[in-house]
């Protein structure tokens, strides 16, 4: 579709009398796309009269094409120099009346947005016809996922035209946060009147004051600029300080300075001592200045050392009341961390370039302590005051990570790593307390030795054998086919590279058999993701089919069992048991022996349902009971119960069964569904003291920045859980740490990351081959040997055929009973 210019449209029109309007057009003031589908659009009426709004309406262009794909007329009247709120009902649901009229928005960063008046284009947002590689329009700036402030007041023909390129960079301003609509909406969109930049003289508010201070009225304050993050993609503003000989005790010193972009208040630098009027508010729960009605005075530009970092340390004694050492009193200063810290999570560090730091490894609470019990709750406040997030001073995404230097898939920060010298301005900013790096300073110093990447796994003997549980990451060779994917990669070459870590990690690992979890469940045929998999392991690997079953169960993803066929041998046919309850996956058991001989033993992978997806009934037993065992826990501890029951009657018919459950169970060490297995008898091999990891084991790493009530950490949903039998055999388990460690930027996907980082973050080694580290147990399964050695009277060795039958009645009593 070809829209003219509203002269161009006048002159084709001419015969039949058209009149553009005299009246000065209206014009988009605001672009919102906040969070949860809160998007609206804000427009401005510049002139001194009213217009009736039912002569408007705003076409939506979806993903660059030439029709139009939506048309919402306005309804109302627009008053002289007054704004007008279209928004969708999420968005009325934050800001109530502010939306003047609901609407079905559906529009992303990448869509073309046109305002007419009777059908003639009056202003637009995009180009149509186009859509912008990046995911959103501008190149500085971006309109993907980001709200956004017109810098102009007024508009000429030649910018509306809807055809041609589209500037966002010269007309347009990010917001500082995408949600914070009530900053920005019914905002000035003309430019701040400023003066001449106060004297030095005049006199000023001590910046503790202002912590008690009545907001919303303006406050001349004086200080140190000790960070200055007005550059590119950085937070538009400043933090001022108190000089030290002038700060008051106990009370925060410091303030931050908002100076939106386009803005024409100039003036000031990091190390100067400056003078400012500004307005006093709140966001996102901390105070600052903005609205600066002068430019910025210099009262002294060799400042610098008139501020000294103060020391603060872990962990907190409160987050909330300005008393003892909480983050509070230090709000917006400069400060110093003099302890070593160590990284306990680094999820987000290549998204938004922030790492979870603490004093050494936070665990789980319910990996160490039962459900609600009172170590349970302590060792959850104590996370909760010991952790602070280390920012990177930048307010966009996917940056490449700035520790250390020249980040990349061989040179890594893994959670456990350590980090000294850690200074910055203490601030709260997102919901969480967060140290943003100062420019100019020198950076933390790295210690790795503490969790250093271990590319091999212990040996195995050749005697024994070696069984793991892997969760792959919905691994899913749909793209390969030709057939969308539900999860996991989205195109060939994503899965290209997620198979190639996949493929190492396995080989590296060395098992004989392993309980695969979130494998698509695309079947069992030459073209499905195990029978791939298996076959790039190579000739002597094979996989288990159920009989008589096209998939596994209904789910997009399931479990799977591979071995290899040259090692050990299945006995029997694979059983499969459905009445897991709907929520969790199917399973399925098969007995093996080695090649060798031995005992006969059964592994039964698992994928229990996760704690995530929480039912709408908050008062279901289901939700979250805030005990730190998340929703849906009935239904795991259900599940359990069926798995124990259904074991005991022998599903698999082996004559010596020996239970090896295997896999995800989304359920910490000690939460309710794993003691249910511990309280039937069954071993919890890698927390075990002995054979395992300890207390202490982890497999994965979850939570720790964005869990407002301690219980993130690290710890073990992956399990190796073996029946009474199997126990005495268990020589080894270990999770092999080459995931959880790891940051998620390192893994295989290519979506938000340059072609720079798509190259240099990717390495097709085993780290970040998934997000849960594989759990690996070694059996020593031989049969126990006769000695049969005879006395020199020439006996037969009776005491050795006692000992021997003692066994076998030992073990008959031992099986499990039927039923």
């Amino acid at each position: 579709m070809q829209i003219l210019k509203p002269h161009t449209l006048c002159l084709s029109l001419a015969l039949l009398g058209c009149s553009f309007s005299s009246h000065a057009q209206l014009m988009f003031s605001q672009y919102i796309d906040g969070a949860a589908n809160k998007k609206g659009l804000e427009i401005y009426n510049p002139d001194a009269t009213a217009v009736n709004l039912a002569d408007y309406e705003i076409q939506q262009y979806t993903n660059g094409v030439t029709s139009k794909s939506a048309t919402f007329a306005l309804q109302g009247n627009l008053a002289g120099k007054a704004k007008f709120i279209l928004g969708r009902s999420e968005l009325q649901a934050e800001i109530g009346t502010k939306v003047n009229q609901v609407a079905g928005l559906t529009f992303n960063g990448d869509d073309a947005l046109v305002l007419l008046y009777k059908g003639t284009p009056v202003d637009r947002f995009g180009r149509i016809g186009e859509r912008p590689a990046s995911g959103g329009w501008g190149t500085t700036i971006t309109s993907y996922q980001n709200s956004l402030s017109r810098i102009k007041n007024k508009n000429d023909v030649s910018s509306v035209d809807p055809n041609s390129a589209f500037d966002l960079d010269s007309e347009w301003t990010k917001w500082s946060d995408r949600n914070a609509f009530n900053t920005y909406l019914g905002a000035d969109t003309t430019t701040p009147p400023t003066g001449n930049a106060l004297s030095c003289s005049t006199a000023d508010t001590p910046i503790a004051d202002l912590q008690s201070a009545t907001q919303n009225q303006q406050y001349i304050v004086r200080g140190v600029i000790t960070a200055d993050y007005r550059y590119q993609d950085g937070f538009s503003g400043f933090y001022i300080q108190t000089p030290d000989t002038k700060a008051k005790a106990n009370l925060s010193n410091a303030i931050f300075v908002y100076i939106p972009a386009g803005s024409p208040v100039i003036g000031g630098k990091a190390g100067e001592e400056v003078i400012l009027k500004g307005r006093l508010t709140t966001y996102q729960n901390q105070l600052q200045l903005d609205q600066l009605s002068n430019n910025i005075g210099t009262c002294n530009n060799q400042a610098a050392n008139l501020v000294s970092a103060t020391p603060v340390q872990l962990p907190f004694s409160n987050l909330t009341d300005a008393t003892g050492n909480s983050p509070k009193r230090y709000q917006g200063m400069l400060v110093k961390m003099p302890q070593t810290l160590t990284v306990s999570e680094n999820y987000d560090y290549g998204r938004y370039g922030q790492l979870s730091l603490s004093l050494g490894r936070l665990y789980i609470p319910t990996n160490l302590y039962p459900a609600k019990s009172a170590e349970a709750v302590a060792l959850a406040k104590t996370n909760l005051l010991s952790k602070i997030i280390l920012d990177d001073g930048y307010n966009n995404q996917n940056r490449t990570p700035w520790l250390p230097v020249n980040f990349n898939a061989a040179n890594t920060l893994r959670t456990g790593y350590q980090l000294k010298n850690v200074e910055g301005i203490l601030e709260y900013r997102f919901n969480a307390w967060r140290i943003q790096p100062v420019q100019n300073k020198t950076l933390p110093e790295i210690v790795k030795d503490t969790n250093s990447r271990n590319a091999n796994v212990p040996a195995k003997d050749t005697k024994q054998v070696r069984v793991a549980a892997f969760n792959v990451l919905n691994y899913d060779n749909s793209p390969l086919i030709g057939v969308k994917p539900d999860r996991g990669a989205n195109t060939a070459s994503e899965f290209n590279r997620q198979h190639a870590k996949i493929v190492n990690a396995i080989k590296t690992i060395d098992a004989d058999v392993y309980g695969l979890m979130e494998i698509a469940n695309n079947g069992y045929g030459d073209k499905s993701a195990v029978a791939y998999l298996t076959k790039a392991l190579g000739a002597d690997w094979k996989y288990v089919i159920p009989p008589n079953m096209d998939k596994l169960g209904t789910d997009v993803i399931a479990v799977a069992i591979i071995y290899n066929s040259k090692r050990v041998k299945t006995v029997g046919n694979p059983v499969v048991y459905d009445d897991l309850t709907q929520k969790n996956r199917v399973t399925m058991a098969q007995s093996f022996q080695a090649v060798t001989g031995g005992k006969t033993f059964t592994v039964i992978p698992n994928h229990l349902k996760s704690k995530g997806s929480c039912p709408d009934d908050k008062a279901s037993p289901e939700a979250n009971q805030n005990d730190g065992q998340g929703c849906w826990n009935p239904t795991r501890v259900t599940a359990v119960q069926k798995l124990i029951q259904w074991i005991a009657t022998n599903p698999t018919k082996a004559e010596k069964p020996h239970y090896l459950l295997v896999g995800d169970m989304n359920s910490y060490a000690k939460e309710d569904p794993i003691l249910a297995f511990e309280k039937a008898n069954y071993k919890v091999l890698l927390n075990d003291e002995k054979i395992g990891q300890g207390k202490f084991a982890y497999s994965y790493v979850f939570g720790v920045a964005s869990d407002a009530t301690g219980n993130g950490g690290a710890g073990n949903l992956d399990h190796a859980i073996a029946d009474a039998n199997l126990y005495p055999m268990v020589k080894r388990t270990f999770a092999w740490h080459i995931n959880a460690d790891e940051p998620t930027a390192l893994d295989y996907n290519e979506e938000f990351k340059t072609e720079e980082q798509i190259a240099s973050f990717y390495s097709t080694d085993a780290f970040r081959s998934s997000d849960h580290d594989p759990v690996v147990v070694d059996l020593d399964l031989n049969d126990s040997p006769t000695t049969g050695a005879k006395s020199s009277g020439g006996s037969t060795g009776l005491w050795s055929l006692i000992g021997l039958v003692l066994l076998t009645v030992t073990s008959v009593l031992a099986r499990p009973k039927k039923k």
